[in-house]
């Protein structure tokens, strides 16, 4: 009788090392998930900030690049590059027109190769005005001159959190885009921050802007260098961060308009230029409800054009992340009020005059705002928080 229990319980042990071993129940399984599950949701966050941190970085670089080629460049040629808003006349040692600074400083930013191949003695557009352009058709086409070196995608022009799209708003030559744009200050005929100034009737910003065609010499100054930088290059922005907009205009009954996306990248009318003070024109622009199309859909997509529609420069008046406002006859001149902005959220890198980059909050004040944008007005910096 006991030898007969030991055989069974051996029997018993063989058999259940022989069997097959235990698995999940289904509760355990949907129990491991979720907890993966949950994992994955904490994880991917913090990812995606670290991710979001490693390309501010590499935007506060490119801009701080870019600031120090353009000292290269004015250490060189005596002046700031200049941005060429018209289609130019013949003769012009800046070429023949609608050249961006961007081109200009090609050769210092490890691009001479590039800067060699472009021929300016055309202006950078395929089609050319005489004394009324319409400044919409002033793009580049795939049968321009200087095609392949406007399509050229250069890194150092782009922030990487900007993840733009290709679309043909500046020409069929697809010209590649550019993430950054120069400080030309305020709009003509703007009284200042209290509107206790006579209207402004030269260009108070830290870049120069200049169309050889216009008759009125007296907003364009000739050459602009560290000495015309009265208020200090620390307390003067030379660059900032510009989104590019890649929203395609839809076509309805009533024409086209823009699809939901960000303020930043839609170009508002703002009417023609006026005697305003500061205030007056964000008040003045923020009163208009619908983006214009046509001035919005190039913004940002030729880094090589000067054309004022293609926004490779900006000017302090609204706040940054705020909308664009565009004045009706300032096509020719660079008057767009185009406004520093970026995809990182809470501010946008600008860089002063002096090569410090400040990584400057959506929230700051708009006086401080004003003044960093005028070279010459005598305001105070403070903050940039």
């Amino acid at each position: 009788m006991q030898e007969r229990y030991v055989q069974t319980r051996l029997k018993s042990k063989q058999g259940s090392k022989s069997g097959n071993p235990r698995g999940f129940t289904l509760v355990e399984l949907l129990v491991v998930i979720a907890i993966i599950g949950v994992l994955i949701g904490l994880l991917l966050p913090a990812v995606q900030a670290a991710r979001e941190a490693a390309r501010r970085m590499q935007c506060s670089n490119n801009i701080r690049q870019l600031a120090l080629a353009i000292h290269n460049y004015e250490s060189a040629l005596k002046t700031f590059p200049t941005t060429i808003t018209g289609s130019g006349v013949p003769g012009n040692p800046q070429g023949s027109g609608l050249y961006s600074w961007l081109a200009m400083i090609l050769p210092h930013v490890e691009q001479l190769p590039l800067y060699q191949s472009i021929d300016f003695r055309v202006p950078m557009t395929s089609t050319v005005g005489t004394n009324a352009p319409n400044y919409f058709s002033l793009n580049i086409q795939a049968n321009h001159r200087n095609a392949q070196a406007a399509a050229t995608v250069i890194p150092s022009f782009l922030c990487p959190s900007d993840a733009w799209v290709p679309t043909p708003f500046a020409g069929t030559a697809m010209p590649a885009p550019g993430s950054y744009a120069a400080n030309v200050g305020w709009i003509r005929q703007t009284t200042g921050i209290d509107a206790n100034f006579p209207p402004l009737t030269q260009s108070n910003g830290a870049m120069p802007i200049d169309n050889p065609a216009d008759t009125n010499r007296l907003w364009y100054p000739s050459k602009m260098s560290f000495k015309d930088i009265v208020d200090g290059s620390s307390n003067t922005a030379l660059v900032s961060e510009r989104m590019i907009n890649s929203l395609v205009p839809v076509q309805g009954a009533f024409g086209a308009s823009m699809p939901p996306g960000p303020q930043s990248v839609m170009s508002f009318c703002g009417g023609a230029s006026a005697s305003r003070s500061l205030p007056q024109w964000v008040s003045f622009c923020q009163g208009v409800s619908t983006p214009d199309p046509g001035y919005s859909a190039p913004h940002g997509k030729a880094w090589i054009s000067g054309l004022t529609l293609a926004a490779n420069t900006y000017m302090h008046v609204m706040m940054p992340n705020q909308r664009n406002c565009h004045m009706y006859g300032g096509e020719g001149n660079g008057n767009n009020m185009v406004t520093a902005s970026s995809f990182h959220g809470a501010g946008v890198h600008s860089v002063a005059v002096d090569a410090s980059v400040r990584f400057v909050s959506i929230s700051i004040e708009n006086r401080l705002w004003w003044a960093f944008g005028s070279r010459n007005g005598s305001e105070t910096i403070s903050s940039f928080e």
